[in-house]
């Protein structure tokens, strides 16, 4: 099984409510994903330093990682994310469990 870790800055001004329906269309994604198990998202707790929003999910292996990566729901809220994001503030780990 692979977990991958995703962690994201919003850019100043970004309001809750955009980054919370990034949030649950993200975690809708498991319905629709083959090969992904489950995905948790949420906003950090507020303790200065730290990333904004991020996501936790599990893979049944790398296949479905990879798949996930090209997966045409996946790259459209991606590209919604790009949107209000720091751009150079994003944090990815892929690890096997």
């Amino acid at each position: 099984m692979i977990r991958h870790i995703v962690l994201f800055r919003v850019l100043e001004g970004t309001p809750r409510e955009r980054v919370q329906e990034a949030i649950d269309r993200l975690e809708a994604l498991v319905d629709v994903t083959p090969g992904l198990r489950s995905l948790e998202a949420g906003t950090d707790i507020g303790i200065k330093g730290n990333f904004d929003f991020g996501l936790v999910a599990e893979f049944e292996d790398r296949a479905a990682l990879e798949v996930f990566s090209t997966d045409a729901t996946h790259m459209e809220v991606a590209m919604d994310i790009l949107k209000f994001r720091r751009e150079t503030d994003i944090a990815i780990l892929d690890l096997e469990i």
